[in-house]
């Protein structure tokens, strides 16, 4: 066969991923009934790098979905396990995975991991509502209650549960974790102390509703949750200052950032594909390699989908958050060079294209989902994200300041990340302000679908128009 028609190596591997993604979707709707299809795994093993025309592609797209099937069939069996629970009265075990929070009833809402039921482990996580104080996140706890159905990315939820301190998260993560929060909350003032936090370490639940609601409607609820966003942020900046010294410096030091960032900000579905898809990154980066985008993203779909295909089953922020990605880096250079050719464009310009194309991956899916969309998000997020940097720099320097210093001194240290993140709010409140800012525009799976092929049209006629290839567009840790 002539060369010209032989695939790229990494073209195939993508293929096999994006197989194993399928497979791994659809085992749940076909209930774990066609493991038997495992019989083609040897004969696509020997051939997908001995050949690579369009038989291997295609070979390998069964081998992907093969394993998919495989894998979403041994945790579908797992979650299954919920079925004989239901409607009864159970005793849980678990750890709790988030800070809770008081809901409108004066209970406690907050999930649970690590789940055992009538002294079976299982999968998954609960949601819990119960009268209980002291809650923390990390606490070993025992709950009684009846057992329902979950919804989203619960397998199972509990109302007006009895709650019991087993242990109490002591940690020196966790310890530091609380000595910070509470540092930051004596020398800022509400809401700019939850909302520095937010950009920190996510840490959304202490927002004031009013803001919160206000941050929905602008179109800027991803800023103030743990994201690949704050993740980013991070680990370039300390790699930047840390190439100066050692490439392996610069790799070490951003690896234990990472870990450090997951340890405290806690085990979310976008913060696991973040650390995933930034640690590849490095590794690529370290060994003076570049990653494919349309690689990156379906090796870090895969890789956390198949350790977690309750991911890809359950959880919408696991999905908008590859979308998103796939916006800012592969649709947004696109667009950039389209604009700008090998220049690179203005900062704000620079932002408003990444949050244009981030927009556009994941806004159908969310009208899909809610049937809302904020007309003033662009422009929102034009304002203020140029200087969340700046807002969590400043709201750590508070924070450090508050821990080590005095009352009074460590007050002027805080002045930075006051005036920064009032101006945020003060952004935030004004977009949100208009009664048009927030409209509700509904569609249907064949709406959704057509959508995602016009931005996949949107992409191939981008990338024949600038002639860039995918190999050469920027990493997430450039």
């Amino acid at each position: 066969m002539n060369q010209r028609r032989r695939f790229r190596r990494t073209t195939i591997i993508s293929a096999g991923l994006l197989g194993f993604l399928v497979g791994l979707f659809w085992a749940k709707q076909a209930g774990g009934t066609l493991t038997y299809v495992t019989v083609l795994l040897p004969v696509v093993g020997v051939m997908i790098f001995r050949q690579r025309t369009i038989v291997t592609l295609i070979l390998a797209v069964m081998c992907g979905f093969t394993l998919g099937l495989w894998r979403g069939e041994m945790a579908y069996q797992n979650v299954a396990q919920y079925d004989a629970f239901f409607d009864s009265k159970v005793v849980v075990a678990g750890r709790v995975l988030d800070d809770p929070v008081y809901d409108d009833k004066g209970r406690q809402d907050f999930r649970v991991g690590s789940v055992v039921i009538n002294d079976r482990a299982m999968v998954g996580q609960i949601r819990v509502k119960a009268h209980s104080n002291g809650l923390r996140r990390g606490d070993t706890v025992r709950i009684g209650g009846k057992l329902l159905e979950g919804f989203g990315n619960y397998q199972a939820s509990m109302y007006f549960a009895d709650v019991e301190i087993v242990g109490r998260a002591r940690g020196p993560i966790e310890t530091l974790r609380r000595e910070f929060f509470a540092a930051v909350y004596s020398v800022l003032p509400e809401p700019q102390a939850s909302l520095g936090l937010g950009f920190l370490v996510g840490l959304r639940s202490a927002l004031p509703d009013d803001l919160d609601e206000q941050l929905r409607i602008a179109g800027l609820t991803h800023i103030v949750v743990a994201s690949g966003f704050n993740l980013t942020i991070l680990v370039r900046l300390a790699r930047r200052m840390l190439a100066k010294y050692s490439k392996y410096q610069a790799f070490v030091g951003s690896i234990v950032l990472i870990c450090t960032f997951l340890a405290i900000t806690g085990a979310s579905p976008s913060m696991v594909r973040a650390s995933v898809v930034t640690v590849l990154s490095l590794l690529a980066w370290y060994y003076g390699r570049r990653f494919q985008p349309v690689l990156i993203i379906l090796l870090g779909a895969a890789l956390t989908a198949g350790f977690n295909p309750l991911f890809i089953w359950y959880d919408l922020g696991w999905w908008l958050s590859f979308l998103a990605f796939a916006g800012v880096l592969i649709l947004a250079p696109l667009l950039s060079a389209q604009l700008y050719g090998q220049k690179l464009p203005p900062l704000l310009m620079q932002v408003a294209i990444e949050t244009t194309a981030a927009q556009i991956m994941a806004m159908p899916l969310i009208l899909y989902t809610f049937g809302d969309m904020s007309l003033v998000a662009l422009a929102a997020n034009i304002a203020v994200v140029p200087f969340i940097p700046l807002a969590m720099l400043a709201t750590f320097v508070a924070g450090v300041a508050g821990l080590i210093l005095s009352g009074s001194i460590a007050a002027w240290f805080a002045v930075p990340a006051q005036l920064v993140l009032g101006y945020i709010v003060s952004a935030t409140r004004f977009f949100a302000s208009p009664s048009w800012a927030q409209q509700a525009v509904g569609v249907n799976l064949a709406v959704l679908v057509a959508l995602y092929m016009a931005a996949l049209g949107l992409i191939l006629v981008l990338r024949k128009k600038s002639k860039v290839a995918f190999e050469k567009l920027p990493s997430v840790v450039e």
